[in-house]
């Protein structure tokens, strides 16, 4: 995979912080949403459930408070009802509701009552009070009653529940009941119950605010048909109109069986409609009548519409937000990219050589400074680059770098080195007569090539001479076996210039010393000027053997002879009488190395030869 540019990584970055912006901005509102519709439906079916119980008891209240003070208080029902229960005989049972309806008619109104026995069976008279809300005309509601007188005994005097049966015409109603029990206060054994019930007040039907008869408080105002109320009772779902549709009720039928244990709960249902929220409140949680809940669900579908809305204009505007970040990016990114190119491309021509190439600068701001800077860089390095080749020029590479690392100062050390001289023969009878130009041409080309063999073999080129050569091997830097590479070096010498002799207009012949000693090895002069050199006793002697060779001769010392072991053939010469040293110096002749066999003439013989003194 090829590397990503640094423009396409901005853009990417910006691309990155856009989207996450977005998804962030998507997220936290859809979250908002949702908690802002579920507090706002929470607290109105809160509100409701609180409505609706608070309003029971405020209309119940008098009713109950009523109902004990006849039960209790009334010896001609009290005595009504055991004659009912004794005799059994209809103008009993007639005589007992016709007091119970003196003594209640001022909280009847749309109410009606029954009374029941011991075991929870209704006392029924002959003529039937004929309101439409009498429970003796419901054989479904009487059902219901029986299931009170198992109860009868467990209870409180008086309990409210709600109880389900059919109107006559064949529709489900939900009746409130107040069941007080009658009880004889010698035996204080329960002779029956009263019971009174009242339609469900309609509590559905929201929008408007309205007040109650009994308590005068105004309802809470509901969004209309936002939610839904009604009373779970009996595994059945009452609402007005079934406003419930089928699916939604088997859903919340499922669901709320497994909460009935719970007085006040909420939960999530998922019918194949929309998703719903439902509270969950119990009406009676400690009467024995059969448990009554009241129930407030809510669609969620409104939630999500608007979340839907909110999420398409977020989209749209994340990216209109996506589409300015890029074209921003896009001018930002090329701002940026193209004086970072200019800054590789102008890397690029420094490390080929070119300092004299120049970046652009575009402005005042951090790239500006730093095109700036880089010129000013390549400048110095120019200049540096100038100073390293005079140096280069002036000294030999090795020392060079010594020199341009900051490792060379005054001082010396110590080292074996072997030392290499070579001079021209008869250079002074030869150049006597050239003009000087040719002199320097002539010289120019020898050097060129001999310094060549030189660095070849490690050699350090110390200084030229006039027509000589100095070169030192095994300082600043040891190959270890530097007296080898001093000899071939000697030998490759002679042959690179027999080799130049057939090409060149110029014929000359050189003569070569070697010597091999400690030496002291260091930059020496002053603290304005360094010169790398060795000095020491083996200096003079290689100079010495070098002004006694002869043309195409290399002589070496006694101790070059001993580091060159059986490396290179070696020919022994009559020990010689050199000025400076006070006894006679053994002397050898190079013959050749690795095979490289020298042409020249044939070796003078020593009673022949005629040695140069000096």
């Amino acid at each position: 995979m090829p590397p990503l540019s640094f423009r396409f990584k901005l853009l990417l970055a910006m691309m990155l912080v856009v989207a996450g912006a977005t998804g962030t901005a998507l997220y936290v509102s859809q979250q908002s949403v949702r908690e802002t519709y579920q507090n706002l439906f929470e607290q109105q079916s809160r509100a409701q459930i609180k409505y609706f119980t608070s309003l029971q008891e405020a209309r119940l209240s008098f009713i109950k408070e009523k109902c004990l003070d006849l039960v209790n208080k009334s010896v001609r029902l009290r005595a009504a009802l055991q004659a009912a229960l004794e005799e059994g005989e209809a103008e009993s049972v007639n005589l007992l509701y016709t007091r119970a309806d003196d003594e209640l008619r001022d909280v009847r109104r749309d109410a009606a009552f029954v009374f029941l026995d011991a075991k929870g069976r209704v006392l029924a008279r002959s003529k039937p009070d004929g309101r439409p809300g009498d429970p003796a005309d419901r054989p479904r509601f009487q059902q219901q009653l029986a299931l009170i007188g198992r109860e009868m005994s467990a209870h409180e005097q008086q309990q409210v529940g709600v109880l389900a049966g059919e109107t006559p015409e064949g529709r489900w109603q939900l009746q409130e009941i107040v069941v007080t029990k009658v009880v004889d206060p010698l035996t204080h054994q329960t002779l029956g119950a009263l019971l009174l019930a009242f339609p469900v007040p309609d509590l559905w039907s929201g929008g408007k605010r309205k007040t109650t008869r009994a308590t005068g408080a105004p309802r809470p105002a509901l969004p209309s048909g936002a939610i839904k109320f009604g009373i779970w009772l009996d595994g059945r779902f009452y609402s007005r109109d079934d406003t419930i549709p089928e699916p939604l009720q088997a859903g919340l039928a499922e669901k709320i069986s497994g909460h009935l244990w719970q007085e006040q709960t909420d939960f999530l249902i998922w019918p194949d409609t929309d998703p719903h929220r439902v509270f969950v409140q119990a009406l009676n949680p400690v009467s024995g009548l059969p448990a009554a809940h009241q129930v407030c669900l809510y669609s969620l579908a409104e939630a999500r519409a608007v979340q839907q809305e909110l999420q398409t204009r977020i989209l749209i505007f994340g990216g209109l937000t996506l589409l300015g970040a890029l074209a921003i990016s896009l001018v930002l990114t090329h701002g940026l990219s193209v004086p970072l190119r200019e800054l590789v491309t102008g890397t690029n021509e420094i490390q080929r050589g070119n300092f004299a190439f120049k970046v652009r600068v575009r402005g005042r701001d951090d790239i500006g400074r730093l095109a700036a800077s880089f010129n000013d860089m390549a400048v110095g390095l120019a200049l540096k680059e100038k100073y390293r080749t005079v140096l280069n020029l002036v000294a030999d590479e090795k020392v060079a770098q010594q020199l341009i690392d900051n490792q060379a100062v005054l001082g010396g050390e110590l080292r074996e080195v072997s030392v290499l001289f070579c001079d021209i023969r008869g250079f002074t009878a030869l150049t006597q007569t050239m003009p000087p130009e040719l002199v320097i041409d002539m010289l120019n080309e020898h050097m060129t090539a001999l310094t060549r063999v030189v660095k070849r073999h490690h050699g350090v080129l110390d200084k030229f001479v006039g027509d000589s050569l100095m070169a030192i091997f095994g300082a600043p830097v040891s190959h270890e076996n530097d007296a080898i590479n001093a000899s071939t070096c000697a030998l490759d010498l002679i042959l690179e210039r027999e080799q130049l002799n057939n090409t060149s207009r110029h014929q000359l012949q050189i003569g070569i010393g070697i010597a091999t000693g400690t030496m002291v090895a260091g930059c020496m002069g002053s603290a304005d000027r360094l010169n790398y050199t060795v000095l020491g006793e083996r200096v003079n002697l290689a100079a010495r053997l070098c002004s006694h060779a002869n043309p195409g001769e290399a002589i070496i010392d006694q101790t070059t002879r001993e580091r060159l072991g059986d490396a290179i053939t070696v020919t022994p010469l009559p020990a010689l009488i050199l000025k400076g040293f006070s006894e006679n110096v053994p002397a050898y002749e190079l013959q050749q190395a690795g095979g490289t066999t020298l042409l020249r003439r044939p070796i003078k013989t020593p009673a022949a030869a005629t040695v140069p003194r000096t």
